[in-house]
């Protein structure tokens, strides 16, 4: 599904993803961090927005099977054609949410989306 009913936050591996900051670049990597206020999300038509942001992969990434980042963008029209969508999955009580297919883990606090299935780490969705 692209669109969920309510507000909620993300953890991963027990650390909310931290709300950007207003003084942030367009495109920022998005964080993981416990002592921070942690980001309140809508998902709305495979668009995952925060204030004035939407965080997402780049369309445009390279083409190793490294880890792919999940950036903060400045919500604007033409930011909403490079970025691409986030649907989730019901699991159980909770949905796993999908960044261009696939799911989020943290390395050193940078949150990034795992080409790979094995080893992920816990990321539990917080409806508000």
């Amino acid at each position: 599904m692209d669109t969920l009913p309510s507000p909620f936050s993300i953890e991963v591996n027990g650390k909310p993803i931290a709300k950007i900051g207003d003084g942030e670049s367009t495109k920022t990597q998005a964080k993981v961090d416990s002592g921070s206020d942690a980001a309140v999300f809508e998902l709305k038509n495979g668009r995952l927005g925060c204030g004035g942001w939407m965080l997402g992969r780049n369309l445009t990434e390279d083409r190793s099977m490294l880890p792919k980042k999940v950036l903060w963008f400045k919500m604007a029209e033409e930011q909403e054609r490079t970025i691409q969508p986030v649907t989730a999955e019901k699991d159980g009580d909770s949905y796993v949410l999908m960044f261009g297919g696939k799911r989020l883990i943290e390395e050193d606090g940078d949150v990034l989306a795992s080409l790979f299935d094995d080893e992920l780490p816990i990321v539990i969705v917080k409806m508000k």
